[in-house]
């Protein structure tokens, strides 16, 4: 006789990361049962990781912070190389893991969940500071390293909103005219 296998248990993670890709795809069905159903658990699971409402809210905008933003500008911080070169590869990172995939989304949601716009500008300011230091570190002056900075996190939180698929090949020649346009002097 065969046993029905168990499911493994689901982490806060995994959690966590559907809401972002059910917020990136329909943040109207950002409900607990429409969660565990896409999971495939019951609503049981959602109770054995978060206590309330408020603390999943929480831990979703805490898991976007820590994975598309806080890793990465840890992990630039330790490259060895260039400035130039960091922002090369910061920037081949933000492509190639889609990490402003979920940028729009997360900032359409703090209109209804005002209490993750600490977390927005706490991500803001790290994203901010990471690249301004890059700017200052190839030459540009303050003025000028803070435009470019706004630029760059503008232009990538919200290019992958965009509909137009590039083939590998574009991506790769977009990524050099970005890296050559925001290093020109």
């Amino acid at each position: 006789m065969n046993q029905p296998k168990k499911k493994p248990r689901l982490s806060r993670e995994a959690w966590s990361k559907q809401a972002l890709e059910t917020l990136a795809e329909d943040p109207e069905h950002l409900g607990i049962d429409v969660l565990a159903e896409r999971l495939g658990v019951s609503k049981g699971s959602f109770y054995w990781h978060f206590a309330n409402r408020s603390e999943f809210i929480h831990a979703v905008a805490e898991y976007w912070r820590a994975w598309f933003t806080a890793d990465v500008v840890e992990a630039i911080s330790h490259i060895h190389g260039s400035a130039e070169d960091r922002l090369y590869t910061l920037m081949r990172q933000i492509v190639e893991n889609k990490l402003g995939r979920y940028d729009l989304a997360i900032r359409a949601w703090a209109r209804h969940e005002p209490s993750i716009l600490p977390v927005i500008r706490e991500v803001d300011g790290m994203r901010i500071n990471a690249l301004k230091d890059l700017f200052i570190e190839m030459g540009f002056d303050e003025a000028e390293a803070r435009m470019r900075t706004r630029l760059f996190v503008v232009f990538h939180s919200f290019d992958e909103s965009l509909s137009v698929q590039l083939s590998r090949k574009e991506v790769q020649k977009q990524l050099d005219a970005r890296h050559a346009f925001f290093t020109r002097r």
